[in-house]
């Protein structure tokens, strides 16, 4: 494809999932905040949570549309502002006694931002050469995570002293104005598969990728437990076990985490152009295994949640950047059917995180803090030791093949 403009900087191009990082940092934080400053009960907060950021698992369902009709610029564009239009309109529109009303809207808005992620990364697929996918990758992270949680910080500081009402202003502003960061973007293919056939045609081409073995070992690596560090989101609750105050609380889980996954995913970003992205995706697996043993038998203390959290949310990083690359890398370029296959890469580690983080709510269960963070680090250990061995023993495989630079996972054409 001959671009007429220069490729944007690998920091410029993680920076185009700001908008789904802002959306979803919204509803995973500063939503049930919000609910329950305006009186809303626990169990109804967790309702509207629940179904809220449910698209993260069914939306790929969905995803074959961003691949067909309108260029995936236009998609991206027309996605963004139905998440900013959705987001005020649920803020402007919110009372504990229409929260249907509200719920709908937050679903709408994170489904709309789930589908211009992939519209995204559709696009982003169609001119990212493979070095620099993994720097990509890290800054992609960056973005989602780090931009996500200063975005909910600022509404939550800015509940304290403005209305609802303002507050969807405000964050309607903050969502479309992150979309401003595509117009930098190469202009996008126009799309090869029509409306009319979209079922068939992706259908077809999807299963085409999924009958790859590399893209086979993809989908397996995401759906393992290894390294879906599910207990990233666990942190913020387990004050009371490490007899931790809730100030110190609020800036580990908090700031601490945004910076320590943020570092992550850079240092992640660039070991995935340096390395294998499935060993460094497997090798962070087992040291977010071995953190969390290490937080299972150790003393519990403010300073050891601290630690544990920093370096978990660390290794985390490194997780979603070679999960980024990696994926990057399986779609291939010139697919036109990549923001599919990224749905469901997305959708199959969105998965592992679903079941894992309820395999460590029975650990937490039955052996309280202990089990949660046993329960957590020894899947990932029993999953990661044997994938890593696999992958190893295919990466030797293809090098005797091809000469020693070859990739264990190739591209897919």
């Amino acid at each position: 494809m001959n671009h007429a403009r220069p490729l944007p900087t690998p920091r410029l191009v993680g920076m185009g999932t700001l908008t789904f990082g802002l959306v979803a940092g919204f509803v995973v934080t500063a939503l049930p905040f919000l609910l329950a400053k305006a009186g809303v009960s626990v169990d109804r907060i967790a309702t509207v949570s629940a179904v809220a950021m449910s698209p993260a698992f069914w939306a790929f369902l969905l995803t074959p549309l961003v691949d067909t009709g309108l260029t995936r610029r236009a998609y991206a564009f027309s996605l963004g502002l139905v998440a900013a239009a959705s987001l005020a309109a649920a803020l402007w529109l919110f009372s504990p006694h229409r929260l249907v009303l509200f719920t709908a809207l937050v679903l709408l808005a994170e489904l709309a931002a789930v589908l211009q992620g992939s519209a995204v990364g559709g696009w982003t697929t169609e001119f990212l050469p493979d070095t620099q996918r993994g720097k990509v990758g890290g800054w992609l992270n960056v973005a989602n995570l780090g931009g996500g949680a200063l975005g909910s910080m600022f509404i939550m500081w800015l509940a304290a002293s403005v209305s609802f009402r303002a507050l969807g202003v405000v964050l309607g502003l903050m969502v479309s104005a992150s979309t401003l960061v595509l117009l930098r973007f190469p202009p996008p293919a126009t799309p090869v598969v029509r409306l009319r056939g979209i079922l068939r045609e992706t259908s077809r081409s999807v299963v085409a990728a999924c009958r790859q073995p590399p893209v086979q070992l993809g989908f397996l690596l995401f759906l393992a437990p290894a390294s879906c560090v599910a207990a990233i989101n666990l942190f913020a609750s387990l004050g009371q076990d490490f007899h931790a105050g809730a100030q110190e609380v609020l800036w580990v889980t908090g700031a601490g985490a945004s910076l320590a996954t943020g570092l992550g995913s850079l240092l992640g970003g660039y070991l995935a152009d340096r390395m294998d992205r499935g060993v460094l995706y497997m090798s962070g697996g087992v040291l977010t295994g071995v953190c969390s043993v290490a937080l299972a038998l150790t003393s519990h203390t403010g300073i050891s949640l601290a630690a544990g959290a920093l370096i978990y949310n660390a290794l985390a990083g490194v997780c979603y950047a070679a999960f980024s690359a990696l994926g990057f890398q399986l779609t291939g370029s010139r697919n036109p059917t990549a923001a599919t296959q990224l749905g469901l890469f997305a959708a199959a580690a969105n998965a592992a995180v679903v079941y894992m983080t309820w395999v460590d709510g029975q650990g937490y269960r039955l052996w309280h803090v202990r089990g949660l963070f046993l329960a957590d680090g020894l899947a990932a250990l029993g999953a990661a030791i044997p994938l890593l061995w696999l992958l190893q023993r295919r990466v030797r495989k293809l090098r005797r093949a091809a000469g020693p630079h070859s990739p264990m996972l190739p591209v897919p054409g």
